[in-house]
């Protein structure tokens, strides 16, 4: 699979897509002008912004998809004690994305607990992404996202 086609069947599952910067994970503001606000479902410029740059990173923003991310870092200590693992699951550069659903209007901190990140308002980068690290972003558990956790 392509970046392009990656990022369309993210699109397709109503997930709201942005370039980000080839190796890095910041927006690509000559097309993402607005950051993540630029996300969008539009499967044409989806598709024009990973054909024309095919080293684009994928960005995924995560309010507007109804969708909230745990960021687990095992770098800094982070582990998956108490989570769901029974939903859609990335292999990061050095640990785990778990995706759930979530409202776009839900609240969360910002943080779990060391090591664990929540990213709801903003992004993060998508499966088919290059990490700084060389290595790629890759789905684990291609499945439905498992609705949030009450107890968050």
């Amino acid at each position: 699979m392509t970046k392009a086609t990656t990022a369309i069947a993210f699109a397709e599952r109503g997930w709201y897509i942005l370039p980000v910067t080839p190796f890095q994970k910041t927006p690509f503001f000559p097309i993402a002008t607005h950051g993540y606000k630029s996300a969008t479902t539009d499967i044409e410029s989806i598709e024009k912004w990973f054909t024309r740059a095919p080293l684009l990173n994928i960005g995924i923003a995560c309010a507007p998809s109804n969708l909230v991310v745990f960021d687990i870092d095992y770098r800094n200590g982070g582990t998956t004690e108490g989570l769901n693992l029974d939903t859609f699951t990335v292999a990061t550069g050095d640990g785990l994305h778990l995706y759930y659903t979530a409202p776009a209007d839900a609240k969360f901190k910002g943080k779990l607990r060391e090591g664990v990140d929540i990213k709801h308002n903003g992004y993060v980068v998508g499966a088919g992404s290059l990490h700084e690290s060389g290595k790629f972003y890759e789905v684990v558990k291609d499945i439905q996202p498992a609705p949030m956790m009450e107890w968050i």
